[in-house]
């Protein structure tokens, strides 16, 4: 009997994660539909305005009071040199040739950082980069003048580092019929307003 659980002792880690996981499993069966109900009052309330604060996460007033932008507005407004802007934002998709860079954040696992920070290019209704080289990132002397080249992996193409502070990313798209266009991306810190901000002691 004393064998067995000794070789037993070995598992312990394993059914300890395993009783976890029915545990937390357990607790979602039985109080599911007052999460239901967490939810929707979050929805509602977000939904009327209010701010809204759970943990980590906080929608502000501030950001409640902008003006919307309605997709199915209809307005009789004389709008000057609309076909002007128009052909303007077309021109930008066709120079950029569809490519614009993102950026996503998450809290640093560096000591010294804010922030860790994913940079990638995005294609406007295509995820095809075929006809991409290379993309050379630059972000300044604070990383040294380096200029970082990547090539796609696993269908993206970016770059991972980490700040205590934004800045300005600037990234050269080299083709495969050595033409190349230069796009740029303001590495901000916004989204820790909604997602990332400290409960007020």
């Amino acid at each position: 009997m004393l064998e067995i659980l000794v070789k037993l002792k070995d598992y312990a880690p394993f059914f300890s994660n395993v009783l976890w996981i029915l545990f937390i499993s357990l607790l979602i069966i039985i109080f599911r539909n007052k999460i239901k109900v967490f939810f929707k009052l979050m929805i509602d309330r977000i939904q009327k305005g209010s701010s809204f604060k759970a943990g980590p996460i906080e929608i502000g007033q501030e950001l409640r009071d902008l003006d919307y932008a309605d997709q199915t507005a209809i307005t009789t407004q004389e709008i000057p040199n609309l076909k002007d802007r128009e052909i303007e934002r077309t021109k930008i998709y066709e120079n950029n040739k569809g490519l614009f860079l993102t950026h996503i954040i998450a809290p640093s696992t560096k000591t010294d950082q804010k922030y860790d920070i994913f940079i990638y290019l995005l294609r406007h209704k295509s995820e095809n980069f075929s006809d991409i080289d290379k993309v050379e990132f630059f972000f300044g002397h604070m990383w040294s003048n380096q200029v970082f080249t990547e090539f796609e992996k696993n269908g993206i193409i970016g770059i991972a580092t980490s700040a205590y502070a934004p800045f300005l990313c600037t990234c050269t798209v080299i083709f495969k019929d050595k033409s190349s266009i230069l796009i740029n991306r303001y590495i901000d810190f916004e989204c820790e307003k909604l997602l990332f901000q400290k409960r007020n002691s």
